[in-house]
């Protein structure tokens, strides 16, 4: 269903505020309070929680990006899971977020903040109160943490979790999992004291010791 100012789909709160040229699905919910900016598409299973933001062009419940190699070629893995975004959760314009798999959830916490350009991939799953800036993008199955930091185009590969209250400095790639409370930097990420210790020796080295 497309809604261009006339009256509002099915499953949406009547207090929630639908922009022009947004679609929304019919088995899509959208709690009171929450904005949808023009262009947005919600579509499959997708449940938006209260005071959420879902910017404009934000396309949330996508299919994943999950296929296997049969017969020759890449067949396509069923997607019809969950979306869920829970209160007071903020998506920046041009944000996408896939669907799950068949029977699992693509999470996103009470609270989180998401920056523009920012993709989060199929069954991820994201605590409370996270900042996730612009240009960062989360591969399926990843876990993040409570009161976590992405900054701005950090990638996060499949299937590793960041723990609570975590910080990933800018442009880093997440290989592996992060502990609780640690700030992690570089290519691959490692913790920040240790990345900063490499490219001192490697300038020190390589760079005229100046």
């Amino acid at each position: 269903m497309t809604v261009s100012g006339g009256s509002l789909p099915p499953g949406v709160h009547p207090d929630a505020k639908v922009g022009p040229l947004v679609h929304v699905d019919p088995e899509v919910e959208i709690g009171p309070g929450t904005i949808v900016m023009p262009g947005a598409v919600l579509l499959g299973r997708t449940r938006v929680g209260a005071r959420c933001i879902v910017g404009p062009n934000a396309v949330v419940g996508t299919p994943g990006f999950g296929y296997e190699w049969r017969d020759g070629a890449h067949r396509r893995l069923e997607h019809s899971g969950e979306v869920i975004i829970e209160d007071d959760v903020e998506l920046g314009a041009g944000v996408t977020v896939a669907m799950a798999r068949t029977g699992r959830q693509t999470r996103i916490g009470q609270g989180t903040k998401v920056d523009c350009q920012v993709h989060i991939g199929h069954n991820v799953l994201i605590g409370e109160h996270c900042l996730l800036v612009g240009q960062v993008g989360v591969a399926g199955s990843a876990r993040i943490g409570d009161r976590v930091a992405l900054a701005g185009q950090v990638g996060v590969s499949d299937h590793v979790t960041i723990g609570d209250d975590a910080v990933v400095y800018a442009k880093s790639a997440v290989f592996r999992s992060v502990p609780a409370g640690e700030r992690y930097s570089g290519i691959p990420a490692r913790p920040h004291p240790a990345t900063k210790r490499f490219w001192a020796r490697l300038w020190r080295t390589f760079g005229g010791g100046k």
